[in-house]
């Protein structure tokens, strides 16, 4: 079969076979002879393919390498777009508004498994002479950089980690290297393989893929293999490979990048800071003088626009991160003898390193720097600021892992269907960058923090400083499982602790969480567990080994309002310190004396109030109706349904001549509370109730005349029909309530439009609260399930540009001088788990400091014709302005003062407020308020109270910075 390479990747997407058969395929050809290729042809400028033995001829020079197999072209057809063909790209492929990121960022996740795995699906392919030929592989590599770098798209912030990414991965001649050199290094092989025919698929890998690591590949081959009279050849070639790829360049690198130049005070700089780098032979100031150099380079990334002194830029960037690395390597034995003083002035050269790598950005750079110089500028600190600092210092690994998961994660995913090593390349890139002596020291200085305070994290016996992060705080025992996944949320067992990859908006009720990422830590569900005392820890990746080989093994997981952090197996010892149960005292009891199912006019949003909560509608629709009451535009406009139209239409027969839907479920919370001593088939019973209502009321007919009057009501609020969208929200008699948030746990339908629809999305939001999931968040704090109610938002859709949470207080620390917002692009932001950018806001002096990066590569949007559809984030650096900021910093101001009996606990305490929030062209939207209540039986414990008891004591003693630890 013969096939053109050349031009842009079909969207039509082939029918494969499933992923194990793939899985399958690849390894086979790892193992063929011919690896991915069947033959070898000439590929013509004019698009024809040629046998070998008859070439291009009079169409012109041709490029000769292997032929797709019939299972690869189907592969790459059905979206897995391996065993690329640098030679056959031209670069407009990467270039432009078409730009194809998804087929660039496979070709790297490839270069990195071709790297890792010795060829990968290459390895035996790259022996078959002819299949690859390194000169055109270079020269096509080139092309693909030379396009990207003349493309004013890619001289963006968002667009720099990948770039980089690109000129490191793949494989094409330095700027700065002897272009003669690798021609006699193949020129040599090609000599000994003359002599020594055995040394032929040698020969042929430096040919078609050359890399460092053939130096010692050829140094065993002659040690092993070769012949005794060729023994100097042999070496002499390896000599000139190590030469070729020598490290160490970075002075010269910065010197060539100089020359470049045609800015004299930029060239007298780099030129200066080249000869300091290049007399410094301690590790410190190797490390000094890179950082310098690395921020440099980036903060005048925009300056190198041409594609030749754009290659030397990223050339020298890189070379100055393998000098950080190299002097990182050469420190760390030395770390345990230094200061802590001189540790944090290594973390502020590693920060400006880091940021040099595109691994953080520079809002993140600066406030690092910023955290250090508050801990070292005015003297000696307190252990509470020393700790507090250090814990702040330590989120940087987590901000590097978010960029990777930013630009790669997808891809990474789609890689590892068909090639689980896929996965190693996040942490290989990780760990082989300067992040690796940043983690190292950051830990030191934690564990530091740690012991002066008397305390220790914990993990199965171990003593651990970074990579255990509290988010929630609580107790629990439970078995471990580590094995889920997102889409396994919804079939979570309660009693088990989890391992997730993220935790998800549609999570069951567990014992308690283990995060492999945190998402957004003012999601619904995040929320929600803080409200019911369910413990939550973020766990770094270089512990989820040893927390995943004890899976299946009943555990104790304990996280104190502090911070610390306890998992340890479960055993007798626990029963005195626990006893038997995770306490909580969270409980629903909804006002039912209070609940007026009589009133069942709508009411426009603006006319409803806080005394109607719970009365004939709940506490969201009168919360927002008030707060409509005093920031009128800021609120949406909308209708709300009251209760009495639910209960209205549970009078009617479950089947023709059968009892009411409300007698019907009254005999079914009966029975099923009769069934309380049998757990498993009280659940079967819970299940087949449910489900059979939830199917009754999402079919019921809700009559015309209902009908009509929503159809006026519509119109008099939004327009004609068709004209708006609207969500159509949730609004029971049991959520938002003082002391259970119940946040997300009933539907939202978004941007609907057009009036049947609206119906149907009401009867579905009526539905909600009976799906299993709610039903099990909400019943093991309630007597009286019988009680639950739902009305109904219907408001006016906001168009957000970015959406998010703001909590009042510091959530983690309780302190009300500051905020925290969590935010993303587009809308539904930070309520559903997904990564947000998270940050603490002064509340008096509007100082800003980044806690998460908002690492999502989609965002969601409205839909003209209804719905929300996904769209490409735009990976901007900040997605919070400081106009924005300002705005949600005055809304915090004043809601206290105009809602000062709302905002309290259930014994009348004052609480933060957690609002939901948008802004659209700078507008700022209030979408939910309700008060924030964590878990006060989690504040209580006393074995959780115990474990902050020493922090406590020793927190306003002095650390000294001038001594070792």
């Amino acid at each position: 079969m013969l096939v053109v390479m050349h031009g842009a990747i079909s969207p039509v997407r082939a029918e494969l076979p499933d992923d194990r058969t793939l899985h399958g395929w690849v390894a086979e050809m790892k193992e063929a002879p011919r690896g991915p290729f069947v033959r070898l042809r000439w590929y013509c400028p004019d698009g024809t393919v040629a046998p070998v033995g008859q070439g291009c001829g009079s169409r012109g020079e041709g490029i000769q390498h292997g032929e797709w197999t019939d299972r690869v072209i189907a592969m790459r057809a059905g979206g897995f777009k391996i065993a690329n063909v640098l030679a056959d790209l031209d670069g407009t492929e990467f270039a432009g508004t078409t730009a194809d990121m998804i087929w660039l960022k496979q070709i790297l996740v490839e270069r990195f498994l071709i790297a890792a795995d010795d060829g990968w699906v290459l390895r035996a392919g790259y022996t078959y002479r002819g299949a690859l030929q390194a000169g055109d592989e270079e020269a096509g590599a080139r092309r693909v950089l030379a396009a990207m770098l003349d493309d004013p798209d890619w001289r963006t912030d968002e667009r720099f980690f990948v770039l980089r990414e690109a000129v490191r991965l793949l494989p094409h001649q330095r700027e700065a290297q002897d272009p003669a050199a690798a021609t006699e290094i193949r020129q040599l092989a090609g000599s000994i393989a003359h002599r020594d025919p055995r040394f032929e698929p040698l020969r042929a890998k430096i040919h078609g893929m050359p890399d460092p690591g053939d130096a010692e590949r050829i140094r065993v081959y002659a040690s092993t293999r070769g012949g005794r009279a060729l023994a100097a050849s042999y070496s002499s070639l390896a000599r000139e490979v190590d030469r070729l790829y020598e490290p160490g360049a970075a002075a010269d690198a910065i010197v060539f990048l100089a020359r470049r130049t045609d800015v004299p005070q930029v060239a007298a700089e780099l030129h200066k800071q080249a000869d300091l780098l290049e007399v410094a032979r301690d590790p410190v100031r190797r490390l000094a003088a890179t950082s310098y150099l690395s921020g440099l380079l980036r903060y005048q990334a925009r300056r190198w626009t041409d594609p030749d002194p754009g290659l030397a830029f990223f050339e020298a960037s890189l070379a100055l991160e393998s000098e950080a690395y190299g002097a990182g390597n050469a420190l760390l034995p030395e770390i345990r003898r230094t200061t802590r003083r001189e540790r944090l002035d290594v973390l502020g050269y590693l920060a400006n390193n880091l940021y040099g790598t595109g691994l953080i950005t520079k809002r993140h750079r600066d406030d690092l720097i910023r955290s250090i110089k508050r801990l070292t500028a005015a003297g000696d600190p307190t252990l509470d600021t020393y700790r507090q600092e250090l814990r702040y210092l330590a989120r940087a690994p987590e901000w590097a892992a978010a960029t990777l998961d930013l630009h790669f994660s997808e891809t990474v995913a789609h890689i590892a269907r068909i090639e689980p090593q896929a996965r190693l390349y996040p942490q290989d890139r990780l760990r082989g960058s300067p992040l690796l002596l940043y983690s190292a020291v950051i830990d030191s200085l934690v564990l530091d923090g740690n012991r002066l305070a008397g305390i220790e994290q914990k993990l199965f016996g171990a003593t651990v400083g970074t990579g255990l992060r509290a988010l929630n705080p609580g107790v629990a025992r439970g078995i471990l499982r580590t094995d889920a996944d997102a889409a396994d949320a919804v079939n979570l067992d309660s009693n088990g602790i989890y391992l997730l990859p993220e935790t998800t908006a549609d999570l069951r009720p567990v014992a308690g969480i283990l995060t492999q990422g945190e998402g957004s830590s003012l999601s619904h569900v995040q929320l929600l567990a803080r409200n019911l005392g369910i413990p939550n820890v973020v766990v770094s990746d270089r512990l989820l080994s040893t927390v995943r080989a004890k899976d299946g093994r009943r555990i104790v997981l304990a996280v104190s309002p502090g911070g610390v952090v306890r998992v340890e197996e479960d055993g007798s010892r626990w029963d005195s310190i626990l006893g038997a149960a995770r306490p909580t005292d969270v409980r629903i009891e909804p006002d039912v004396e209070k609940l007026d199912l009589d009133a069942r006019d709508f009411v426009p949003l603006s006319e409803i109030r806080a005394k109607d909560s719970g009365r004939i509608a709940g506490p969201k629709s009168a919360n927002l109706g008030e707060l409509k009451r005093h920031f009128k535009d800021a609120v949406p406009d909308g209708v709300v349904i009251p209760f009495g139209v639910f209960r209205q239409i549970l009078e009617r027969p479950l089947k023709p001549g059968g009892p009411s839907v409300w007698a019907w479920m009254m005999d079914n919370y009966r029975s099923i509370h009769a069934l309380r001593s049998r757990p498993d088939a009280q659940r079967r019973a819970v299940a087949e109730f449910l489900g059979r209502l939830r199917a009754w009321i999402e079919r019921v007919d809700v009559g015309a005349d209902l009908r009509v009057r929503l159809a006026r009501a519509l119109e008099e609020r939004f327009g004609r029909d068709g004209t708006y969208g609207v969500f159509v929200r949730s609004d029971t008699n049991v959520e938002d309530l003082p002391g259970f948030t119940g946040a997300g746990l009933n539907l939202t339908v978004a941007n609907v439009v057009g009036f049947n629809n609206i119906v149907e999305a009401i009867r579905r939001v009526w539905a909600s609260p009976f799906t299993e999931r709610a039903y099990s968040w909400r019943q093991a704090h309630m007597e009286n399930p019988e009680y639950v109610f739902p009305a109904v938002l219907v408001q006016r859709a906001f168009p957000s540009e970015k959406s998010g949470v703001m909590v009042t207080a510091d959530v983690e620390r309780g302190d009300p001088a500051w905020l925290t917002i969590a935010v993303n692009e587009g809308v539904g932001g930070a309520v559903d788990g997904q990564a947000a950018e998270s940050l603490l806001v002064n509340a008096t002096t509007r100082e800003t400091r980044y806690l998460a990066q908002g690492s999502t590569s989609t965002k969601r949007v409205l839909a003209a014709s209804g719905g929300i559809r996904g769209a490409r984030a735009t990976g901007s650096e900040a997605i919070l302005d400081d106009i924005e900021i300002a705005h949600l910093v005055e809304l915090a101001r004043q809601l206290p003062r105009n809602f000062p009996s709302v905002l309290r606990n259930e014994e009348g305490d004052p609480v933060p407020a957690d609002v939901e929030f948008a802004f659209a062209n700078g507008r700022l939207a209030v979408l939910q308020r309700r008060p924030f209540v964590d878990s006060a039986s989690a504040r209580r414990t006393r074995y959780l109270q115990e474990l902050d008891a020493a922090a406590r004591a020793r927190g306003s003693q002095r650390v000294s910075l001038d001594s070792v630890p």
